[in-house]
């Protein structure tokens, strides 16, 4: 596939993050994909990296994923995001706070081969986010 057909699929998957769509994520990732976490988590096969993100749908709703940056080359697809979403559900065992959240700081990196993702690492800003939800005292 093209560097430009490789973005489409990034681009698609960061659409349906916003629309809370598990079956977009479920058609962009290969069977044997690889998510690497900025917190050292891993997440092998599909159905676990659709688990994972399903956690965060629970925890926030009205999710949305503004895709700030892009480009590729080869087989590689880098997005800068901001995310944003009220926190509704649980999160990491954490009760809801009813706090809404803007992540500004989401770099995804993802490898495809034959039109799906085979490998993806992400680096996010947890402690903004779990200072923004009152997780965390704010620095002063």
């Amino acid at each position: 596939m093209s560097v430009d057909g490789n973005k489409t699929v990034v681009l698609n998957g960061w659409a349906s993050v916003s629309k809370n769509d598990l079956q977009g994520i479920r058609a962009m990732n290969a069977d044997d994909v690889v998510y690497h976490g900025s917190a050292g988590e891993e997440a092998r096969r599909k159905e676990n990296v659709l688990a994972m993100l399903s956690g965060y749908f629970s925890a926030f709703s009205e999710m949305r994923a503004t895709v700030e940056d892009v480009f590729g080359e080869g087989d590689r697809v880098f997005t800068r995001v901001r995310l944003e979403g009220t926190n509704t559900g649980d999160l990491f065992g954490m009760p809801a706070t009813g706090k809404r959240i803007a992540v500004n700081w989401v770099m995804n990196v993802a490898r495809l081969g034959d039109g799906k993702v085979v490998e993806e690492w992400e680096i996010f800003d947890r402690v903004d986010m779990l200072t923004q939800l009152g997780h965390m005292p704010a620095e002063g």
